[in-house]
């Protein structure tokens, strides 16, 4: 006989510690020795051992160690008020097939079936399922009861418990007891609580079977999904004639019930577009989907697949278009025209769909690899994207060559190709006349290239190191020019001081003139949008002559989200579409000086961009670079001012190239002059120094060593007749009378 009353004596224990590790001493072992009494008794023919015995020791002692955590206190009154044991079928996951349970809370002990809600979900969302299921709850044994996990005290009809099942579908699924409740009594005989457990566990016959032919399903259907999700090798497709290389990333776990395989797709090393693989194993279906650019276009249920022992899996898109699309048939429209694009790409296509592989349950594997039914999914969802007009791709591309004008002289945009191979774009600008070195290009192209989905620069530094000319030369070699060639993938566009919002980028519609005011900016992202496989450049010179933060923040704000910008509402303007994005292919610098003129950049601004300084200059590589005439005729006057710019760079006051550049073509232009009216040497230097390097000297007491310096300098090298020697004196002399110091009087 069970001692009940002492069991519910043990359950009401105030000390939690003290009710776990008696219910785990008394209890427990109780309950495990009834269940070894019916495994004797009745496992004759292996039925009740061909499943696992699952207990509840491990739990309870967890329970008992942490109810000396404090960190637990409000759940030490639930900790062990419950005890079990049962049989569990592990074929993938542990599944409560039956159990013995002694449970306080209702005080019961229960001889039921716990059965997750998503088999039972999963039945009703197909008729015929449905209706077997509803046979089998009617022909239940009337002694089986039906109650919900979380509500015991409230009994379900069979007939009622499809009903039950749709009330919760998309909602916080419950779990169901199947079987009988027992209320605790002063004494129970053992025997007969064994045979009652044979009797009932016969009468779940069939919930049984059920339970495991879903799990069977369930498993196999989680087999086609580690298919996809395990490899990850990279495939070529070509859609309307233009090859694209498409790379996967590692599967993750999304949720508790999806894996996603991200995967971009590329022609060349430009990004066209990303998407990822949806592979659901619980929702309630198996399902593989395609998601291309954010948007969903291919879902398919993996549980048909085991329907044959080779099933040919085809897959019909259904354009299911609301409102007046739909009015218009457009649903099918879009249908016939998707259906003929895939059979110019050379799919196979009849009325039940286009053919994605050959599943063979013996194998459970896809008789093609895995790899080419990977391609025809996404090239299939590519030119469903491309028919809705979701996601423009370019048509009938030709092959790229170098013949970039046409025969009527025009530039042709087709024949452009481009690349980021690093290593041809380094070639192309150290062949140039520019002089940057190694670390700025390769630390520039890494900015502009190491986020596939954005691609923002800023170069900041002193006037005159090449940071527009850096832009121009990167842009262009990206497509094999020359820097002095015209790039139809490049606009360089100056800021202006009042530009105060977005509309400096994206124009406006002027309702005074019945049209949209346009501009380069919209123009070229336009463009960009038409034409995906190739990257365009936009730079914004002296970014921050206007607040960066005002006219830049609706593109900031449309790359961070993926979403378009809003243009206008006009139905009557075709050439401006209502909405724009911002795709991967376009990339935006920004240059910037800092000085009493321009505004300080917000963090928003700089957490969204890469910030470069280009102050370092490389007058060695420079001088190499130089014509011969101008090495010839200026060796002296170079040292002298390679000597003054050291001087200089010491305090962040030094010169850059275009100051070098311009310095040098005047004193050269000097000794073109006839002899008597040439200036002399000294005199020609002197004069240059004053008018294109003094003047950016300014500071407080901080360069004062500085001025000492170029005092030293100037009286050694110039004499003290000069004219730079008298302004240093002056601007020296200022710096020590009033702590501050600039060229202008």
């Amino acid at each position: 006989m069970i001692d009940i009353s002492r069991w519910i004596e043990i359950f009401n224990i105030e000390d939690p510690s003290i009710r776990c590790q008696t219910v785990l001493n008394e209890i427990q072992p109780k309950l495990r020795e009834i269940f070894d009494s019916f495994v004797e008794k009745y496992n004759v023919n292996g039925e009740v051992l061909k499943y696992k015995i699952h207990t509840y020791e491990s739990t309870l002692d967890t329970n008992r160690s942490d109810s000396k955590n404090p960190k637990y206190n409000k759940n030490k009154n639930n900790f062990c008020r419950k005890a079990f044991v049962g049989l569990t079928y592990d074929i993938y996951d542990r599944v409560s097939i039956f159990k013995i349970e002694a449970d306080s809370r209702s005080k019961t002990i229960k001889i039921v079936m716990d059965l997750d809600f998503y088999p039972f979900w999963r039945a009703v969302l197909n008729k015929t399922n449905e209706k077997e299921l509803d046979n089998l709850l009617r022909k239940l044994d009337p002694d089986i009861e039906i109650k919900l996990s979380d509500d015991e005290e409230t009994l379900i009809k069979n007939e009622e418990f499809i009903k039950k099942i749709n009330e919760y579908k998309g909602r916080k699924t419950p779990w169901f007891k199947f079987g009988l409740y027992l209320p605790f009594k002063s004494d129970i005989n053992e025997e007969d609580l064994v045979d009652l457990m044979w009797d009932t566990f016969v009468k779940l016959e069939p919930l049984r079977k059920f339970i495991e032919r879903d799990t069977i399903e369930h498993l196999n259907s989680l087999k086609v999904i580690d298919l996809f999700k395990n490899d990850s090798t990279p495939i070529s497709l070509i859609v309307y004639g233009q090859k694209y290389q498409v790379n996967f990333e590692e599967a993750t776990k999304s949720s508790n019930k999806l894996h996603k395989q991200s995967f971009s797709i590329y022609d060349n090393d430009q990004l066209i577009t990303q998407g990822w693989l949806e592979l659901f194993f619980r929702e309630p279906r198996e399902l593989l989907g395609v998601v291309i650019n954010g948007r969903e276009y291919i879902y398919i249920q993996l549980r048909k697949l085991q329907t044959e022992t080779q099933y040919k899996l085809k897959f019909k898109k259904a354009f299911r278009l609301k409102g007046k699309n739909n009015e218009n048939n457009e649903n099918q429209t879009y249908q016939l025209k998707s259906n003929q694009i895939l059979l110019d790409h050379g799919f196979q296509v009849d009325e039940t769909g286009f053919y994605v592989g050959t599943y063979d349950n013996n194998s459970k594997t896809f008789l093609e690899p895995i790899g080419e039914i990977k391609q025809r999914l996404i090239t299939a969802s590519l030119i469903f994207a491309d028919v809705l007009g979701a996601f423009t791709l370019p048509k009938n591309a030709p092959e790229a060559n170098n013949n970039l004008i046409d025969d009527e002289g025009e530039l042709s945009l087709e024949t452009y190709s481009s690349t980021f191979d690093f290593s041809s774009i380094e070639k192309i600008i150290s062949d140039s006349q520019f002089t940057f070195s190694l670390d700025t290009l390769r630390d520039f192209h890494l900015n502009m290239t190491c986020l596939v989905d954005k691609h923002f620069v800023i170069l900041s530094g002193i006037s005159g190191t090449g940071k527009t000319q850096l832009c121009r030369l990167y842009a262009n070699a990206v497509y094999g020019l020359d820097y002095s060639a015209d790039n139809p993938y490049l606009r360089i566009i100056p800021v202006r001081p009042d530009w105060m919002d977005s509309t400096a980028l994206f124009g406006y519609y002027s309702s005074f003139e019945k049209r949209y005011m346009r501009t380069e900016f919209l123009d070229m992202l336009i463009q960009a949008n038409k034409e995906k496989d190739k990257p365009h450049f936009i730079v914004l010179d002296e970014l921050n002559l206007a607040r960066v933060e005002y006219y830049l923040s609706d593109y900031l704000s449309a790359v961070e989200s993926r979403k378009p910008i809003h243009l206008h509402n006009q139905d009557d303007i075709e050439d401006i579409p209502k909405t724009i994005e911002i795709p991967h292919n376009f990339y935006l610098i920004g240059t910037i000086n800092v000085d009493e003129t321009t505004h300080s950049i917000s963090d928003k601004v700089l957490d969204r961009a890469f910030v470069m300084t280009l102050s370092e200059v490389d007058f060695e590589k420079y001088w190499e670079k130089l014509d011969n005439k101008y090495k010839d005729g200026l060796k002296e006057e170079w040292g002298s001012l390679i000597d003054l710019h050291q001087i200089l760079s010491k305090y962040e006051l030094h010169f850059g190239y275009r100051t070098m550049n311009e310095i040098l073509r005047k004193l050269y232009k000097n000794l073109l002059l006839p002899e008597d009216f040439r200036m002399e040497r000294i005199k020609s230097l002197d004069r240059v120094i004053s008018e294109k390097i003094l003047p950016k000297i300014r500071g407080d007491e901080k360069i004062i060593p500085l001025m000492a310096e170029l005092e030293s300098w100037t009286k050694d090298t110039i004499g003290m007749d000069s004219i730079t020697y008298k302004n240093i004196v002056r601007m020296r002399e200022e710096l020590e009378r009033y702590g501050a110091t600039q060229f202008w009087r």
